[in-house]
């Protein structure tokens, strides 16, 4: 599958739009197993998701396609959380020069 996921476009999107690509296969007599699927997907993760893409890879449990799905909008949640909370917490300080 010649197929990358990108840095601009919601990730969870890009997912779907896999997923909705595998599921017209049947209609061409063709059939993935799901869980190959769903490694192919985190296989085609951008750079930004490759760590995440690792972890999924390494545990000992295969995920579903539903599963992927489910644990890709959990750590898209968590990247927003911790984006979020790295902004308010930046310090900030009024600098003051004398002449």
């Amino acid at each position: 599958m010649l197929y990358q996921t990108v840095e601009d476009k919601s990730i969870v999107e890009q997912t779907h739009e896999i997923i909705n690509l595998a599921h017209a296969l049947p209609d061409a007599e063709m059939k993935l197993p799901e869980k190959f699927l769903a490694m192919s997907i985190v296989n085609k993760f951008s750079k930004s998701w490759k760590n995440f893409g690792m972890t999924l890879k390494h545990q000992k449990w295969r995920l579903s396609l539903d599963d992927l799905v489910i644990v890709i909008n959990i750590e898209k949640e968590h990247r927003s959380q911790t984006y979020k909370m790295s902004i308010k917490h930046q310090p900030r300080a009024n600098l003051i020069v004398g002449k």
